[in-house]
């Protein structure tokens, strides 16, 4: 996620979720808890869409058999 950081932005802390979610992976849900606790940065979000096609097609490049 660091490698993104660019991308990050400041949400609302009044448009935040604070739920819980229930199909994360451990990773998932580590990551989860430290958004929620703003161990990153202050209320920090970053949309899945704005990170570049072309880095999600390497990244997957690495799964391949």
């Amino acid at each position: 996620m660091a490698q993104h950081r660019h991308l990050w932005v400041k949400e609302p802390r009044e448009s935040r979720f604070e739920g819980h979610l229930s199909r994360l992976t451990d990773p998932e849900q580590a990551l989860f808890e430290d958004l929620q606790a703003n161990r990153l940065g202050e209320n920090v979000r970053l949309e899945q869409e704005r990170i570049a096609y072309g880095w999600l097609e390497q990244a997957l490049r690495q799964f391949e058999p």
